[in-house]
């Protein structure tokens, strides 16, 4: 196909066979043959091009609103010069255009930003060649299907306070099963003293309640669910919580409408409830899901922020981020079904 500049060749020559005809022949050889020849060469060149080889180097995964680059690696026995185009869905966003370069010299990059959550899908490639005049124009595609898992974003959190909020909270006392009584030792704490069964022994002497074991009460589950348009919202504040107590070392499991990662503290624990995350749409868990939860993430209509309740309490994510958790415990449940204060 010709391009804007070979089409004014041809016009060009055109005109010369005009004055040619009126001129005569020497007319004719100055103005119209180096048009023909180029024509003619730049015509075979393109012709004789092969498609070029296509080497695409993409993350597998990202965060939401980071930038990532996508690389395209070129081979092709003789380079030519070329405008390179990449297709991308809706969910990642480039500011440039089209990329020009010497197809199968350079490596092609595209800096784009990851601006929605899920599989995000890249390409086709499609290369437009030009012969060495810029006269004739090829088009070679590349039927290429790569995709970026895009992850809800984190934000920092004071990760040491939140840990201690939660395992502090209520929500955590309450679930660890009494074991035995023992005597008391330095540095236990006094709400698990055991006044009724101390008052009993010598004085001085106290007895404690034993539970399960700490690694065993460590394990706190987030439920995430919230309404259309703040599903990023919900996702971004359920990661960054969930990140948050995976550092401190507590077992973090999440359930979302779409499904559940259960507590854990492995390695991969963050990548499977970022995964989950990854997908979440609007809608509701299960109310036996919502009741088990030690820490429940919404997103209402009429909020622009997360709402997280957890112990009783009800904040926006922007207050637990910033430290809002209380790190004094709230009415701890005893042993007994009494409460102590």
């Amino acid at each position: 196909m010709l391009t804007r500049r070979g089409g004014a060749f041809v016009a060009v020559g055109i005109a010369g066979f005009a004055l040619a005809w009126s001129f005569g022949a020497r007319s004719l050889n100055a103005v119209v043959g180096p048009i023909l020849v180029a024509l003619l060469v730049g015509y075979i060149q393109l012709k004789r091009t092969t498609h070029p080889q296509l080497d695409v180097s993409v993350p597998s995964v990202g965060s939401r609103e980071d930038e990532v680059t996508i690389t395209l690696e070129f081979s092709a026995p003789d380079p030519f010069a070329g405008t390179v185009e990449l297709e991308l869905d809706d969910g990642l966003e480039y500011d440039g255009g089209p990329v020009k370069s010497s197809i199968g010299e350079t490596a092609v990059e595209f800096d784009v930003r990851l601006a929605k959550r899920g599989e995000q899908s890249i390409g086709p490639v499609r290369i437009v060649g030009e012969d060495v005049f810029g006269l004739f124009e090829r088009t070679f595609t590349h039927q290429v299907r790569e995709t970026i898992l895009v992850f809800p974003r984190i934000r920092p959190i004071d990760g040491d306070a939140t840990v201690r909020a939660l395992q502090d909270a209520h929500v955590n006392a309450a679930r660890r099963e009494f074991e035995q009584l023992r005597e008391y030792q330095t540095g236990d704490p006094l709400r698990d003293v055991h006044w009724k069964s101390s008052a009993k022994r010598p004085a001085g002497e106290m007895l404690v309640r034993q539970f399960e074991a700490q690694a065993e009460s460590e394990r706190i589950e987030i439920v995430a669910e919230a309404n259309a348009g703040r599903v990023d919202t919900v996702a971004d504040a359920t990661a960054s919580i969930a990140s948050a107590l995976l550092d401190g070392g507590v077992a973090a499991g999440v359930t979302t409408p779409e499904g559940r990662v259960a507590p854990d503290g492995a390695t991969e624990q963050q990548t499977k409830i970022l995964t989950l995350l990854a997908h979440m749409e609007s809608g509701r868990v299960h109310e036996r899901e919502r009741a088990r939860a030690d820490v429940l993430v919404r997103g209402p209509t009429e909020r622009e922020h997360a709402e997280i309740q957890w112990g009783g309490d009800t904040m926006s994510f922007d207050e637990f981020a910033s430290g809002g958790p209380r790190t004094t415990a709230p009415h701890a449940a005893r042993a007994d079904g009494g409460e102590t204060r």
